[in-house]
């Protein structure tokens, strides 16, 4: 399972290049031990602009890892929609960060998975109803997860298939994330984690989410186009 984990996985790249951005600035310099000893004060460095632009406008390769580049980018566009909540940024950039890799496209256990095979949300509700309940928990919170990954960042995919095949719109995306983030919160296995709390903000916030997400797909990632940016693999 995905875990709001974003944050845990920063490189020591990812703190070098924040003490790099500060120094630019006197007033906002910050040393690298200051940023390893105090949760609260990394945190809120960033949250800085200078961190954000510097990812932004950065040309050529980006020298951070790809968790820190989409915890940077959701973190923004998450408290622009008024979600300051800091773990949900970092659930929404884990779920991002994970479906970056093609083997996430496809539901928990199946083979051979390539860029252009989407898994259908119908044929993952299907499969979950079928499976033995320890099976079915894990492939409906991917499936919740999924929806948000494609409703938020390839909406004009979906909306592309409604127009040529009539496949389900992004309504059917949200009432399928919202309904199955509530009911996951209440499961044995989330109960009493922090993944609770978390569950239940997306079941209520799932529009307001993935609309952050649109912004983000289409304003900084320009997933139709030729990337500018380019990270360096880790």
């Amino acid at each position: 399972m995905i875990q709001a984990n974003c944050r845990a996985q920063f490189t020591a790249d990812d703190f070098s290049f924040v003490v790099r951005v500060l120094a630019k600035s006197q007033r906002d310099a910050v040393s690298l031990v200051s940023l390893l000893s105090d949760e609260a004060e990394r945190d809120a460095i960033l949250d800085h602009d200078l961190i954000y632009n510097s990812v932004v406008d950065q040309t050529g390769c980006l020298q951070v890892s790809a968790a820190f580049y989409f915890y940077i980018l959701t973190r923004r566009v998450l408290q622009r929609a008024s979600l300051d909540e800091r773990a949900l940024t970092d659930y929404v950039a884990a779920v991002l960060l994970a479906f970056s890799h093609i083997n996430q496209l496809r539901a928990p256990g199946e083979q051979n998975p390539t860029a252009r095979s989407f898994t259908y949300i119908s044929d993952l509700i299907t499969k979950a109803s079928q499976c033995p309940p320890e099976q079915a928990f894990v492939l409906r919170v991917h499936t919740a997860n999924y929806a948000l990954f494609l409703s938020g960042m390839f909406a004009e995919r979906v909306h592309a298939h409604v127009q040529r095949r009539g496949a389900p719109g992004l309504g059917f995306y949200e009432a399928v994330g919202q309904s199955t983030y509530l009911s996951m919160a209440d499961h044995p296995q989330v109960r009493r984690t922090e993944l609770q709390a978390i569950f239940k903000l997306l079941g209520g916030e799932f529009r307001r989410v993935r609309l952050a997400l649109n912004n983000l797909a289409d304003t900084l990632l320009h997933l139709h186009e030729t990337p500018s940016i380019l990270i360096r693999p880790s």
